[in-house]
């Protein structure tokens, strides 16, 4: 065995069959009433077995980000796009700054509001966070005001909510048959005025025109109707993303937490030393040198 060599596919599968066995054995010397590995466990038996553990805490994070409970699941509640997701976390508060910070990033704004803005509650063009001891709420409308984006994140116990919703002006419906034929009157007015104006200077009539040109116009109905669902799928995206980003810092900075361990070695105290005055006696010194140091 000691003159064989491996090939690259045996030596990955012997890395990863010896890291199994390692789990194993550290799994049943911590007792019936414990199973599982912590993260600094596995990096540990990653270390032993020459695998660099920052690739443990990559995988780790990887694991967390495809498992069920954490895609996205995003649906339309007739004027709201939401889409909310519960991690098993407890971030700090600097860790809930961070997220403040990343969405201001992600929407292009800020949460400074001026005095004006303040006093009227008005913040077109800017968010507005409002903060409680166990929750942060983020609310950012667009310049023109005909979005505006509602991000919670609140601690329940030990798990962590993050819910994004998306709204229209007034309250409108996303995915509305009615809202689809609103969009189709500017179009019937400017075809009934171009419809018009063409009958006129031809039959010199301008009503036949306009008649023309309103039934032209629901034929872009359907047009109207796609354009909404290309809308809608456009606003799920980014609320969904809006929502991946934010529980990826979260999962990051809270296994940083957990991955860090108080230091066992104790602090050392220093003592000054006096440094003795060169007229002193040359005898005295290594005696008060060395009381020094006693102290």
């Amino acid at each position: 065995m000691s003159n064989r060599i491996f090939s690259e596919e045996e030596v990955q599968k012997l890395i990863k069959r010896a890291a199994e066995l390692e789990a194993e054995r550290t799994v049943s010397g911590r007792g019936r009433g414990e199973n599982g590995l912590t993260i600094d466990e596995l990096k540990n038996i990653a270390s032993e077995t020459g695998l660099d553990p920052e690739l443990i805490e990559k995988a780790a994070t990887e694991m967390d980000t495809t498992s069920p409970d954490f895609q996205e699941k995003v649906r339309v509640n007739r004027e709201e796009i939401v889409s909310e997701i519960w991690l098993d976390r407890r971030p700090d508060r600097e860790t809930m700054d961070v997220l403040v910070t990343e969405l201001n990033h992600l929407y292009g704004t800020t949460d400074e509001l001026n005095w004006w803005e303040n006093l009227w509650g008005t913040h077109e063009g800017k968010a507005k966070v409002k903060k409680t001891s166990n929750t942060t709420e983020w609310n950012y409308k667009t310049e023109a005001g005909m979005y505006s984006t509602r991000v919670l994140m609140q601690q329940r116990g030990d798990r962590f909510r993050i819910r994004v919703s998306k709204r229209q002006f007034y309250g409108m419906e996303w995915d509305s048959e009615v809202t689809s034929l609103i969009l189709v009157i500017p179009i019937a007015v400017l075809l009934a005025v171009i419809g018009g104006s063409s009958s006129v200077a031809t039959l010199g009539v301008v009503w036949p025109g306009i008649v023309t040109g309103v039934l032209l116009s629901f034929f872009s109905y359907p047009l109207m109707r796609y354009f909404t669902k290309r809308s809608i799928e456009k606003h799920k995206a980014e609320v969904k993303k809006t929502v991946g980003q934010l529980a990826e810092l979260v999962l990051q900075f809270t296994r940083l937490d957990k991955s860090k361990s108080p230091s066992s070695d104790k602090s050392k105290s220093i003592t000054d030393i006096e440094i003795p005055d060169e007229q002193e006696d040359s005898k005295s010194q290594p005696d008060k040198l060395r009381n020094n140091l006693r102290e």
